[in-house]
């Protein structure tokens, strides 16, 4: 059995190969282990010489370009200081409580794409529609949540000055409760200057909390026990970006800016590489994510597969995410409103 310390050694390899534009491509779509290793193995020339001239240009140029329209920026307006983008499959029963939700803490606008929905997503969403809180896209397909990331960034980049790439069962978090977001944002990624162009956010893993079946009432208030702050998966990222500066999305946790741009540690300031943080504090942001939620309801979400590719989660994914060693009910300031707000839906 490795330990916990071997296994983030090895979590942090796992993750510079997924994020590195070259080499993920090979690594997410050759399955055949030998003809993937053999294809890098060639081309290690072609990514070290790429390695070190991504290093040149940015000190000499990248980190002050994106400086400069990280600045221009900053003085415009925008019809949404923070939008969402999100894409979902029969996340029926949760939608109002995540939206509302994040509506409480600044966010005005949801880009949502629907993955072949079979329940009654559609109709739920559409008194949001009506009010021109969300747009709803149906995008149609196997592993679809990059292309909807994507297409949201080419679509509607110039809307609104920060986007989020986050899924339903994660909820962003200010630290001090009801701060709007895009002001934490603002704070931290304008405040640390060179190439940041967006902030990075931990995970909180949130397990059952002891629950087999899909309890009563609200996710947000049920699901109150945590992994361990340093817990290897709680060092997961998702984006708070500049999607102005954004080329590609290549991970449902990390975009590729122009060159001299990157991502920054939300608590720290400091560049992350991929789409890991560790010496985890949620200082200024944090991801509620309730990823199991009850037995039951993992169950289902396992039956759905995964968002970027075709396939299901392994037998020991379960054991891996249902973490419930910390008590941690951050929500409740929350909640008394959130129930009114769901109570009161559709009244917008």
């Amino acid at each position: 059995m490795s330990t916990l310390k071997e296994r983030t050694f090895k979590y942090w390899i796992k993750i510079y190969c997924y994020n590195n534009a070259f080499i993920r491509p090979i690594k997410h779509n050759i399955k055949n282990e030998f003809v993937g290793n053999t294809i890098l193995l060639l081309a290690s020339p072609y990514i070290l010489l790429n390695y070190w001239f991504t290093l040149w240009y940015e000190k000499h140029f990248g980190f002050k370009k994106v400086e400069r329209l990280m600045n221009n920026d900053r003085n415009k307006s925008f019809m949404h200081e923070l939008a969402v983008v999100s894409i979902s499959k029969n996340e029926g029963p949760y939608i109002v409580e995540w939206i509302e939700f994040h509506r409480m803490v600044g966010v005005s606008k949801f880009y949502f794409y629907d993955n072949e929905s079979q329940d009654d997503t559609e109709q739920i969403l559409k008194p949001y529609v009506e009010k021109g809180i969300v747009d709803y896209i149906k995008i149609p397909g196997v592993g679809r949540q990059l292309d909807a990331y994507n297409d949201a960034i080419k679509k509607h980049k110039h809307e609104c000055r920060w986007m989020a790439f986050i899924d339903m069962d994660e909820y962003l978090m200010p630290s001090e409760p009801f701060r709007p977001l895009y002001q934490v944002v603002d704070d931290v990624v304008y405040s640390a200057g060179g190439g940041a162009a967006g902030v990075g956010v931990n995970w909180a893993l949130y397990g059952t909390s002891g629950y087999k079946k899909k309890p009563a009432g609200l996710i947000t208030e049920n699901y109150t026990h945590r992994a361990e702050n340093e817990y290897y998966l709680n060092v997961h990222i998702k984006c708070i970006c500049n999607p102005r500066l954004v080329t590609n999305y290549i991970s449902p946790h990390y975009p590729l800016y122009i060159r001299g741009g990157y991502t920054i540690k939300e608590a720290y300031g400091t560049r992350i590489i991929g789409w890991g943080a560790n010496k985890i504090i949620y200082k200024n942001l944090r991801i509620n994510h309730y990823y199991t939620k009850s037995e039951e309801e993992y169950a289902a979400k396992r039956a759905r597969g995964l968002g970027d590719r075709a396939g299901i989660y392994e037998d020991s994914h379960f054991e891996r995410y249902d973490r419930n060693e910390v008590y941690d009910f951050n929500m409740k300031p929350y909640i008394d409103e959130l129930k009114e707000r769901v109570n009161n839906y559709p009244k917008i």
